[in-house]
């Protein structure tokens, strides 16, 4: 344990005996020596961010709000079969209002047989009924956008289901879609077995190919055997998936998140081999020929040029995970924003995380601003495939990472619950409903947890649904809902949702319009930057680590500030001093410079 000042506690009588002297010089040493031990064990760590400046007054809906993800089937149930639905998303646009949040991103809810909850689709300008109908998606447009509310919605272009009938269709070498998937006779060999092309693993595990005995031929499947990949070389299969932009953007829909992008096409040359014995699902050279080749990028090019037909800005967004910075570059040359991942993975302890969470995040938090020009940032900590920020991190931490992700740079985007400080469901022991976790016969792949039922309130169900139902997943594995949802936290002054809100009012100030950052350091285990330019800036500081620390950040040419946000409520509106001032272990605050 440290010192803290404001001890008043007094003695007397000790420099009368002559040793006063001699103690002060020891003391005086061993404060020089303590201090040159701190700056070597806890050096502030500086670097510097390119310059990509744009100009606030050209700037666009999508590059001022904040993008909240809804994964429909866990929102909000309003019929009470148990699966959150479009009319629930309808129920609570108002929140969205209240939120601060001007766009909501919706997971897939077109007609599939959901053998991977959506995301297996058999047809694109279809409402899944157990989602509602299309009048539902017309009133969910129509309400969200007389609120200043944009909708985005999943775009997933890699693969169909084989339930879709234009698989049906191509497994029966209907002309035309004869050649829509990626098909390929593999080997017999002399006992007549047949053998696939090659080796090429599913992200799913397992083969990423399958014998169909209608055909006769194996089908190529980035993913579960069930999601057969479209054939972007043949010109049909390019104007039939334009189609689709078009039938939804005439519906009204504001923005397209292209999901799996990455795994659009194939090397042509089915003879090459990956490295064999390659367990790691994301190690590069695992897909080193199914993943990041370059005609995907004519391919953003093509959808660019169809939202670019409709008036109002249109929002693209990718989604790329685990892509190099290079890549990164081409998706934004074709038109779209390349969603920055990179600050998902970490973790306390994981494997990205070598080092303190405070290094990880601003190493990540340099590579996501090393843009060209006018490219707009992007960040995001959590999403429907990751456990939830508070269970990676600690939930003692979300505010500090709320804050952290709504004061950097460029457009944040938050996943459902986030605000609330939400943990993920405990379904240990439960049978897993993640088609991963089935598939490859283990729960720990399971991504339920961070799908649970958003927590409205502390009734039976949290709110999610009405009535005493059973929803879709138990409510109950997260013993904390009835303290940590809508209602309750709404109540409490200081609470991750009042924090929430007010974080998305700071946001609109101009100084958290611009891209420009300075003075990313890391403070032992304190991360700290500046926003804002001219006379309008803001220290941010959140302390990671798991004990309080004391710091000077004078350095910055300031030696004071009002904090202007505080994750302990209580410190708002109070003046500190930068030559010394203390954060708790998930402390943050916002001081105005």
């Amino acid at each position: 344990m440290g010192l803290e000042e404001g001890s008043t506690k007094k003695h007397t009588g000790f420099c009368e005996s002559g040793k006063c002297s001699v103690v002060i010089f020891v003391l005086v040493a061993i404060g020089i020596a303590v201090v040159a031990c701190v700056t070597f064990l806890f050096p502030a760590v500086r670097t510097t961010v390119p310059p990509t400046e744009t100009p606030t007054t050209t700037l666009t809906w999508w590059q001022t709000t904040i993008i909240y993800q809804v994964y429909p089937r866990s929102f909000r149930d309003s019929n009470g079969d148990g699966v959150g639905d479009l009319k629930g998303v309808i129920e609570k646009l108002s929140y969205f209002n209240d939120l601060g949040v001007g766009a909501v991103w919706l997971s897939p809810f077109f007609t599939s047989p959901m053998r991977d909850f959506g995301y297996d689709v058999s047809n694109y300008t279809e409402v899944d009924k157990i989602f509602g109908n299309m009048a539902d998606f017309d009133e969910l447009i129509r309400t969200a956008h007389e609120k200043d509310i944009k909708i985005i919605i999943d775009f997933v272009p890699n693969h169909t289901s084989n339930e879709s009938t234009w698989f049906k269709d191509s497994r029966n070498s209907m002309d035309q879609y004869k050649d829509f998937y990626i098909w390929n006779a593999g080997k017999t060999l002399p006992n007549g077995t047949h053998v696939a092309p090659n080796k090429w693993i599913s992200v799913f595990e397992g083969s990423s190919w399958t014998w169909d005995d209608v055909r006769k031929e194996y089908y190529y499947h980035a993913f579960l055997d069930s999601q057969p990949d479209l054939n972007y070389r043949n010109p049909a299969v390019r104007a039939a998936m334009k189609d689709v932009l078009r039938f939804w953007l005439n519906k009204g829909v504001d923005g397209f998140r292209i999901d799996a992008i990455p795994h659009l096409f194939e090397h042509v040359d089915l003879s090459l081999e990956e490295r064999p014995g390659m367990s790691d699902a994301f190690d590069p050279d695992r897909y080193k020929y199914t993943k990041n080749q370059p005609e995907i990028f004519d391919v953003v090019r093509e959808w660019r040029e169809v939202l670019n037909q409709y008036e109002g800005e249109r929002f693209l967004v990718a989604e790329t995970v685990g892509i190099p910075q290079e890549e990164r570059q081409k998706y934004y040359e074709a038109g779209s924003v390349p969603f920055f991942f990179d600050l998902i993975p970490v973790a306390r302890g994981s494997r990205g995380c070598p080092n303190t969470l405070a290094q990880c995040y601003l190493t990540r938090i340099i590579d996501g601003m090393n843009l060209k020009g006018a490219q707009w940032p992007n960040f995001v900590i959590g999403n429907h495939d990751n456990r939830r920020i508070a269970d990676r991190i600690g939930q003692e931490y979300a505010d500090a990472m709320n804050m952290m992700l709504l004061t950097l740079p460029g457009t944040p985007t938050s996943y459902y619950g986030e605000e609330l400080g939400m943990r993920g469901g405990n379904y240990t022991g439960f049978q897993p409903k993640d088609p991963f976790a089935i598939t490859s016969n283990n729960p720990n792949n399971s991504r339920d947890s961070e799908r649970n039922p958003m927590q409205w309130s502390n009734t039976v169900n949290a709110g999610f649904m009405d009535g005493t139902g059973e929803p879709w997943l138990k409510i109950t594995a997260n013993t904390e809902y009835p303290r940590v949802n809508v209602e309750e936290e709404g109540k409490v002054n200081g609470s991750s949702l009042q924090l929430y809100k007010e974080l998305a009012q700071l946001r609109a100030r101009p100084g958290f319009r611009s891209t420009h950052i300075e003075h990313p350091e890391i403070f032992g285990e304190v991360l700290t930057y500046i926003r804002g330019v001219d006379v309008d800036k803001y220290l941010v500081a959140l302390n990671l680590g798991l004990v309080g620390f004391r710091l000077d950040i004078t350095q910055i040419g300031y030696s004071q500030g009002t904090v202007v946000f505080a994750t302990n409520f209580s410190r708002k509106n109070t003046i500190i001093q930068l030559a010394s001032f203390h954060l708790q272990r998930g402390e943050g605050l916002v001081i105005k410079l």
